[in-house]
């Protein structure tokens, strides 16, 4: 039995986990694709009954494929081609280690993905993550997905009442071309006044705003459900906790059944083996599906909150 941790050499929510499988004598091999081809090495050989045999080896470690029964999937990162290729051949030689490393590990004949990227990727979709969760019964917030500017207008119209917020169909940072800075777009009020014509330029996400008693994040690792209350304290925070982590206070919380019920049908559909999930409690008690995020962060919760994050992930990955 061996875990395979695919992440970049300063992820510090993989270390918590790593280390939780070395007290539990698991024995672990992390590798970032980055080191790939130049620190690290595969050799494998497929024999007549479909089977790959080989190794994945570093400067200081060495793997039999065959024994790899988990591979946690983090953030690993691009590989690192020779600086001297061009870029026709290091387009081709990005092609051929994906799919020659990669494939080799997916061929992995006893491993469980924690998550499957492929997964991964599909579920980052939010439009399809609203569509499971209504499907399996919980409530969504009323939402136009659109480069209209017009529509756009007009839901902001029909739901002035309770107002409207925009907010990015991608989770990821970017980074601005003018300051060089990391930034992320947060979610935002708008009222149909300040809908402009630039809308037109790509697609976006408007919803209604609902009303917050407080919010929850949950994550999911395999069948195990721990939910953290988080009040925010702050005009900011209270639109977007993320933009205003100070003014934070966290409990632990126990989700009733039928609300875990859901969530952990929501995983299945996506095929996750974990997850991190936002939910809204409104006043009156009422459950409100935001969004997952398939490879969320989540140490700090655990921080906060002494939830059992770490052991729930380190279980999946033993089990």
């Amino acid at each position: 039995m061996a875990i395979l941790v695919l992440t970049q050499p300063l992820d510090v929510t993989s270390d918590l986990v790593i280390t939780e499988l070395h007290r539990r004598g698991v024995p672990v091999h992390r590798v970032d694709t980055a080191d790939f081809p130049a620190q690290l090495t595969v050799a494998a050989d497929i024999d007549g009954h479909g089977q790959w045999s080989g190794t994945l080896a570093d400067p200081y470690r060495r793997t039999v494929l065959a024994d790899i029964t988990h591979v946690y999937f983090r953030r690993p990162g691009p590989f690192d081609l020779p600086a001297e290729m061009d870029p026709l051949e290091r387009r081709w030689a990005e092609q051929e280690a994906r799919l020659g490393l990669g494939g080799l590990l997916f061929a992995l004949p006893h491993a469980r993905w924690v998550n499957d990227p492929h997964a991964m990727t599909a579920a980052e979709f939010k439009p399809r993550q609203l569509a499971v969760a209504a499907r399996l019964g919980m409530t969504v917030p009323p939402t136009v997905i659109t480069n209209d500017p017009q529509r756009a207008r007009e839901f902001a119209g029909v739901h002035a009442d309770a107002g409207v917020i925009y907010k990015p169909l991608h989770t990821h940072s970017y980074i601005d071309r003018d300051t060089g800075q990391t930034m992320a777009l947060a979610t935002t009020p708008v009222d149909a006044g300040e809908i402009t014509d630039a809308v037109a330029g790509t697609a976006h996400l408007f919803q209604r705003r609902i009303a917050k008693a407080y919010e929850l994040r949950v994550t999911i690792a395999g069948a195990k459900v721990l939910a953290a209350r988080i009040d925010a304290h702050s005009d900011a925070a209270r639109i977007d906790w993320r933009t205003d982590y100070d003014s934070l206070t966290y409990q632990p919380v126990e989700l009733p059944a039928r609300v875990r019920d859901d969530l952990l049908a929501f995983t299945r559909e996506l095929r996750l083996v974990f997850a991190a999930i936002d939910l809204i409690v409104t006043p009156e008690g009422e459950y409100v599906f935001l969004e997952v995020n398939p490879g969320g962060q989540w140490a700090w919760i655990e921080s906060e909150t002494d939830l059992p994050i770490t052991a729930a992930i380190a279980d999946t990955l033993e089990t």
